[in-house]
């Protein structure tokens, strides 16, 4: 029974830490959005960055994501796809949360700054796509 509960001990500890995304270099980061929802929002449908202050802006910008908070993002007019070396992000419109990131199961971030950029480059004019947008 006690080494049961030392190996519990020594590994629970490595199970959380292998779950958290290590940073991304962003000196060789590729990135990439997709915008599934671009006849909706009068965007582009997809964009790899190839600017290198745009590539290193936005890597820095998720590389600093805090853990984020809980967000009710149910109801929402669509969201747009961050590929980043492989990881996904999504960036979620919400309806009464504005944009969100997420982080993790059920966590979310803000970000106006991202946000702003990304609407930009992806040629987004309002963050609402509804019929009921205001």
């Amino acid at each position: 029974m006690d080494s049961r509960i030392l190996i519990f001990f020594l590994f629970f500890p490595l199970f959380f830490n292998s779950c958290n995304n290590p940073p991304i270099d962003c000196s060789k980061s590729n990135i990439a959005i997709e915008n599934r929802w671009y006849a909706y929002n009068g965007g582009i449908d997809f964009l790899k960055i190839k600017n290198n202050d745009d590539l290193i802006f936005i890597c820095d910008r998720i590389n600093n994501f805090p853990s984020g908070e809980d967000v009710r993002v149910i109801y929402n007019y669509g969201y747009l796809t961050i590929f980043i070396n492989g990881q996904k992000v999504d960036m979620i419109f919400t309806v009464k949360n504005g944009v969100v990131y997420s982080v993790g199961v059920g966590r979310y971030v803000y970000d106006e700054e991202l946000t702003a950029r990304i609407l930009k480059l992806m040629k987004i004019n309002n963050r609402c796509w509804g019929g009921d947008c205001k």
